[in-house]
């Protein structure tokens, strides 16, 4: 596979906001790949969960929602507008602006449930917009919400202001995506923080680069966004999570602006790229940022391999780490997942004699080698020349032997590359029909993550009438590697938000009490707050808060987040 390995991206969506979805995942005409086969997807669902009569949720119409008035007088709105003028009070875009894309938001945004909205949306263009607007914001005790995407699955850019502030204005930078300079001799790109991903890697490509950063939301997300969250991208093993790509960057607080010096390295104090990697919009708006860029690699190659069990799939994961072995992605499913997934993998697929024969054939092998019914499937990314991917792959092979894995080619791999960012639209039906779906990942070492994955399973399993908690690695490191759970659930039409409340919390509380990180690449915003201010000392606390206290002192950057 060649560097064409880029032409599925879609670097042509239409982003305008009354095209994205608004109580949904994605964009109007981008939808399931398999939604045509929603029938047969239910019926293996009611098979698979050994589902009763679900009740249809559809979701309450757009047109009978009432929207708190306005809290900002007109001279008010007029002296925003004078600064940007792309600055909107209608109901839609403070309805889009309210919440980020979790379950919880949509859930919300479904039922009406939402009680915060911004009162006025602002799309500048410039920092020096940016500027004035926090001047004046603050001037006034105005609450402050920077917007990218939207695609925060942990309230990160849910509409808050505390007691005293009068009123939320959002400043959504997606007017702000130009790439600002390319220096190809020292292999770094400058862009505003509002482009998103499928622009940016489009932009990149056409010079023979790539930043190498995917993460699942890829195509509706951006820049600012990863950097503000500490994101993760599906290669990380190979070109690191976010933190370890900026190179500098630019960041407009109500005090003044800060940028970072463009260096490839240096020893003179804390570094301010990685407080401000993370701050989640707390400190500041994020502008620009520089990203350590690469060559387009010569080869890609993404193959799958098959293994007895979760337990030896993350042993085999741990030993490729040690080796050193150079990887761009290693996910493996535990059994649960990979068996829905090779189902769904199955639909539409007319049978034949030739194809049951053929599925024989391939499980009498699996089973000579060892791998029985129950499998856990693993994918393996590989990136760089000829010579180093089939290098690293002959490697890889033959430690995966040593951990019964069979290897199964290249077609499990482009599989997944076709669909890779397209199973969150499967949410948006699955709700329709009355499933609940949530998503939780954390981190932990190797010496602890068979006692993290059973405690965590066992915990959500125990929380609530569940249909199916399933897990992968995601991530994975030389010390240990991230846990990401998928929670199914039939949906409780008269009791939502606390059934998922507990849901979530039970299953953090097993996080935390046995020792997990409280995020790993969603961030923190407000749904993990409560955690995540337990995991720091009161010292730690006081100097988070005394730096945020330097650069925002009267709290107007998004309030309530992280640790403010």
């Amino acid at each position: 596979m060649n560097s064409n390995f880029y032409s599925e991206l879609n670097p042509n969506i239409d982003y305008s906001r009354k095209n994205l979805r608004l109580d949904g995942w994605g964009s109007n005409g981008h939808d399931f790949f398999l939604k045509d086969h929603f029938l047969e997807i239910k019926n293996l669902l009611e098979s698979e969960w050994k589902l009763g009569e679900l009740q249809k949720s559809p979701a309450i119409p757009y047109e009978t929602r009432v929207l708190p008035k306005l809290r900002l007088t007109k001279l008010e709105i007029s002296a925003i507008q004078k600064i940007s003028p792309n600055a909107y009070t209608d109901d839609y875009e403070r309805t889009f602006h309210s919440v980020g894309k979790s379950y919880y938001d949509v859930l919300r945004l479904r039922f009406n449930l939402i009680k915060e909205f911004p009162d006025i949306v602002i799309y500048p263009k410039s920092k020096e917009e940016i500027a004035k607007l926090l001047k004046y914001a603050s001037s006034k005790n105005f609450a402050v919400i920077p917007f990218g995407g939207g695609s925060s699955v942990v309230g990160g850019v849910e509409a808050t202001k505390s007691r005293n502030q009068k009123a939320i204005l959002c400043i959504d930078l997606t007017k702000m995506d130009s790439l600002l300079s390319l220096d190809e001799t020292s292999q770094t790109a400058t862009f505003q923080s509002g482009i998103y991903g499928p622009k940016l890697e489009k932009l990149l490509g056409e010079r023979g680069f790539t930043l190498g950063h995917f993460p699942q939301s890829f195509e509706y997300s951006t820049l600012g966004g990863w950097v503000a969250a500490r994101g993760s991208g599906q290669q990380s093993s190979r070109y690191g999570r976010i933190e370890k790509m900026v190179n500098s960057l630019e960041l407009v607080t109500p005090e003044g602006e800060i940028k970072t010096w463009k260096l490839p390295a240096y020893s003179t104090g804390p570094d301010l790229n990685q407080i401000i990697v993370g701050s989640e919009g707390t400190l500041g708006v994020i502008t620009e940022v520089t990203v350590k860029i690469h060559k387009l690699p010569e080869t890609r190659k993404y193959v799958g391999f098959l293994f007895p069990s979760f337990t030896q799939g993350v042993n085999f994961i741990r030993e490729v780490n040690h080796n050193g072995i150079k990887v761009s992605m290693l996910r493996l499913s535990d059994e649960d997942e990979s068996r829905l997934f090779g189902n769904l993998a199955n639909l539409g697929k007319t049978s034949s004699l030739y194809r049951t024969i053929k599925q024989k054939f391939i499980q009498k092998i699996l089973d000579v080698n060892g791998v029985g019914g129950n499998k856990s499937v693993l994918l393996c990314g590989l990136d760089g020349s000829e010579e180093e991917v089939n290098s690293s792959l002959n490697r890889i092979q033959k430690i995966a032997k040593s951990f019964q894995g069979f290897y199964a080619g290249e077609k499990p791999g482009l599989s997944w590359l076709k669909t890779r960012y397209n199973m969150p639209f499967l949410r948006n039906h699955l709700l329709e029909n009355g499933i609940g779906v949530d998503t939780l990942e954390t981190s932990i070492t190797y010496d602890k993550i068979f006692y993290l994955y059973e405690g965590v399973t066992k915990a959500i399993r125990s929380s609530m009438p569940i249909l199916s908690s399933m897990c992968h690695v995601s991530h994975s490191y030389i010390d240990g590697a991230s846990l990401y759970f998928t929670i199914t659930f039939p949906l409780d039409i008269k009791n939502p938000i606390a059934q998922w409340t507990k849901m979530k919390s039970t299953a953090t509380d097993a996080i935390f009490s046995l020792g997990g990180s409280v995020s790993h690449h969603h961030g923190i915003g407000l749904d993990h707050k409560k955690w995540y201010i337990k995991t720091l000392e009161a010292t730690s606390e006081k100097a988070l808060k005394g730096f945020k206290s330097g650069l925002d002192p009267k709290n107007i950057m998004n309030p309530g987040k992280l640790f403010s």
